[in-house]
Order: C-alpha cells, then structure tokens, then sequence
C-alpha cells in the first residue's frame, strides 16, 4: 500500500504501529499537520466480513458439538485472517493510496 500523505506526500508508513493499536477513521499528518482520512478498500471489508463470519460459525459449531477440533480449526481461521490483511495489502492493494482527503461536511 502507498502509506504516503496526500497533501505533502511523506510517507506516513512507519507509524503504522500507533495506528494499529488505535484505529481511527481521520488522523492528523505529522508532517503537514492536515487532517486525513483512512481510505478503505472494499476487498479489505469483504475480507475482514468474511473471517468474522467464518469464526463465529465455528466457535458456535464447536460449543454446540463440544468438539476441540472443532476448536482448533476456529483457531486456524483466526490465525488465517490476521494473515490475510497483511499479505492482501502487499500483492493486491500494493498501489492502493492508504490516505485520502476527507470528504466535506454536509452542511445545512
């Protein structure tokens, strides 16, 4: 992903870390102190929809069949899914922009 600011296009990607402890839809730009707005891309959504979905279908699986197979592969599927944002973000969305102005206000 490109990790750079849109307005003074330094690159923002070594403070990933503080943004993944706090996740926030808007940030301020160290640099150019310009408020910017986490752009997400739909394949991101879909994926991160996809893996809760699949462990709460086998979480209940496994409770309701008292099963630790069952357990392990609701494991497995988490393990898979914090894997796969990563690995997405650097095959699929390698030029995707990180960062994008936020969208106006409506105002009355």
């Amino acid at each position: 992903m490109d990790f750079r600011c849109p307005v003074c296009r330094v690159d923002l990607g070594r403070n990933r870390l503080t943004q993944a402890v706090v996740t926030r839809m808007e940030i301020d730009c160290f640099h150019c102190k310009r408020t910017i707005r986490l752009n997400v891309h739909r394949s991101e959504t879909i994926v991160v929809l996809l893996n809760f979905a699949s462990i709460v279908v086998l979480g209940a699986l496994s409770y309701w069949f008292q099963s630790r197979g069952l357990v392990l592969v609701t494991l497995g599927a988490a393990m898979v899914g914090a894997l796969s944002l990563p690995l997405l973000g650097q095959t699929y969305l390698r030029n995707w922009p990180r960062y994008m102005f936020p969208a106006p206000a409506d105002k009355p």
